[in-house]
């Protein structure tokens, strides 16, 4: 895996204390919202697909752009870079999205190297990729993968931000493994949900580390896997993949930090972080726990007012 080069501390930038918070009056509205022919259901002002179980994250007009955000921000981190596994391009012949979403990598990748055959698999349909190269599959993938092509393998496997989407991981990665050409490569981004900083600029009883604890008692009840970042390598390994490498880097909440590549990650973290975590925690919170909507909102308000103050210089690791 190409080494990412990437600060091991970020500096802090000396005026961001001072730093007006400003916010989008709104969230765009050109995201696009999926084929009512489907089933999702509403729940607390929320939308939901319910293909087999379901997921615990709302797919709605909001999550679309928390996923705009974020991929944005992971090609801002790799240096417009689709993928950092040492392959040579020019002998990419089929290249597999798990857990597409919006397909928007899945996109790119088939817009960049249009000699490349991509396929996007979800529970949530897509409507006909305007690329001639990309296609999407509607299926669960810790199913037997039924291709368009029975005998496709893939050179690359991606998987970016899963973690609650699947349950069965040794499953998922099986279907990887099998479907994969001998020498291909499997590369895959989840988040570690462990807030920190590094220079004791935590706040006292902070809503924002609370909430990152908080997820063990999720994972408790809910049986999908917050932390499935912590048992990756392991995981990939005890599937058949070999040479398997792990490197971490540090995302600033917020745009504290000096350098200005982790300034504009920051700032797109924190609105990724601003606008995912009310979904993150609504379902759950709601139908194991008891909350309210009321009690969510006002997690999410204390956990944002925490990030407005701009007196942290806390970090979450990918």
């Amino acid at each position: 895996m190409e080494d990412l080069n990437l600060l091991n501390s970020i500096p802090v930038d000396e005026e961001y204390g001072g730093f007006e918070y400003l916010e989008e009056e709104e969230a765009s509205s050109a995201y696009s919202v999926a084929s009512s022919v489907y089933n999702f259901r509403v729940e607390n002002g929320r939308r939901y697909h319910d293909y087999k179980d379901g997921h615990p994250f709302p797919y709605d007009e909001v999550s679309e752009e928390n996923e705009q955000v974020l991929h944005a921000m992971i090609l801002l981190l790799f240096d417009n870079k689709y993928f950092v596994s040492p392959i040579d391009e020019s002998a990419l012949h089929c290249v597999v999205d798990v857990g597409t979403g919006l397909g928007l990598w899945a996109e790119g990748v088939a817009e960049r190297y249009p000699h490349v055959q991509v396929v996007g698999i979800d529970t949530i349909i897509h409507e006909r990729s305007l690329q001639p190269n990309c296609s999407f599959i509607l299926q669960d993938a810790t199913d037997e993968w039924v291709l368009d092509d029975p005998s496709m393998k893939f050179d690359l496997v991606h998987i970016r931000n899963l973690f609650v989407g699947v349950r069965d991981w040794d499953a998922l990665y099986a279907q990887c493994f099998e479907k994969m050409n001998s020498g291909g490569w499997i590369e895959q981004a989840e988040m570690e949900i462990d807030a920190r900083t590094d220079d004791g600029s935590e706040l006292p009883d902070s809503q924002i580390v609370k909430l990152c604890k908080f997820v063990d008692d999720m994972t408790a009840a809910t049986g999908r896997d917050f932390r499935v970042s912590s048992n990756l390598k392991n995981a990939i390994e005890q599937a058949g993949f070999v040479d398997v490498q792990e490197q971490r880097v540090k995302l600033p909440l917020g745009p504290w930090a000096s350098d200005p590549k982790f300034k504009d990650i920051g700032r797109f973290f924190e609105r990724f972080y601003k606008t995912g975590l009310q979904g993150w925690l609504l379902q759950i919170c709601i139908r194991y726990f008891g909350w309210t909507l009321k009690d969510v909102n006002d997690a999410c308000v204390k956990a944002f007012q925490e990030i407005n103050s701009r007196q942290q210089h806390m970090y979450l690791t990918l």
